[in-house]
């Protein structure tokens, strides 16, 4: 997701290589590789870096800095203007950034991902609103 969000690889690159294996392996699903297996898929990943001319940093702190601001940068990119519009929401400067621990929610159907609000986004109202997807991690099936 990094070298795809903050870094503008082409995301299907890593899906490939991601099918590819699982393909070899003979399973259907992500949470089915071992870690072994993410080894080597982390390998498989560092080369599209290579293969794309880039390098992915090392320092976590220039991974986080950086990672700030892709988001920054994503306020203006045509699916976050195109979802402002169809929601109604005007006269936003700018949006924020929350920095979390990540835990995985693609371990299987008692672990998801989602986001809530303290205001519904669709009319203003002072009410929790959320969505989630189950057995899913962070920006699954998304992009910017």
């Amino acid at each position: 997701m990094f070298g795809n969000v903050v870094l503008n690889l082409p995301h299907h690159k890593f899906e490939e290589r991601l099918s590819e294996l699982k393909k070899e392996l003979g399973v259907s699903e992500d949470n089915q590789l071992s870690a072994d297996n993410l080894r080597v898929l982390v390998q498989k990943y560092k080369d599209v870096y290579t293969e794309c001319g880039e390098k992915l940093p090392t320092d976590p702190y220039e991974q986080l800095f950086k990672a700030i601001n892709a988001v920054f940068d994503s306020w203006m990119c045509d699916r976050a203007k195109k979802y402002r519009q169809a929601e109604g929401i005007v006269g936003l400067l700018g949006t924020a950034v929350n920095v979390q621990a990540m835990c995985f929610g693609n371990m299987g159907d008692t672990s998801g991902t989602g986001v809530c609000f303290t205001r519904n986004p669709n009319n203003g109202n002072k009410e929790l609103y959320g969505e989630y997807l189950m057995n899913a991690q962070g920006e699954d099936g998304t992009d910017c």
